[in-house]
């Protein structure tokens, strides 16, 4: 037999007796076991990178525009030493054998007395609904 009959045989034996684990055993091989405390480095993929990156670049962009309102916008309320027009207070005296619900019928004769009785007690922050003659009292204004 010449040399390269020869050769030939031996690897067609080699190829029958590793089979499909010849290839496996050469993946094996290239595999090391990890190390104990050593890491593998982090590999980001093209969308990785854009959450890692993009995300915190979004957020500092919102918080920018968020800032430019807040300080380039002028505010539309203005602080004023007029008083407020509307329903004012005034002041009464309380007669004897009055009851809180004629104050409320004589403070404002349109509106339901219970309401209006709710708001003396609450102006005055009376505990009963029991008055005492000469007492004074904050009267919402009709």
């Amino acid at each position: 037999m010449s040399a390269s009959a020869t050769l030939s045989a031996v690897a067609a034996r080699r190829r029958e007796s590793a089979g499909p684990a010849r290839g496996l055993g050469r993946a094996l091989r290239r595999v090391r076991p990890a190390r104990s405390g050593s890491r593998t480095p982090l590999t980001l993929t093209r969308r990785g990178r854009l959450v890692f990156l993009g995300l915190p670049v979004l957020a500092g962009s919102a918080a920018l525009v968020v800032l430019a309102v807040i300080f380039l916008v002028p505010s539309t309320a203005t602080a004023t030493s007029e008083p407020v027009p509307g329903s004012g207070t005034e002041q009464t005296t309380v007669f004897p054998g009055q009851s809180l619900w004629e104050l409320a019928v004589a403070a404002d004769p349109e509106r339901d007395p219970r309401d209006v009785m709710d708001e003396i007690v609450e102006l005055n922050d009376l505990d009963s609904s029991v008055l005492v003659a000469g007492q004074r009292l904050e009267v919402p204004a009709a």
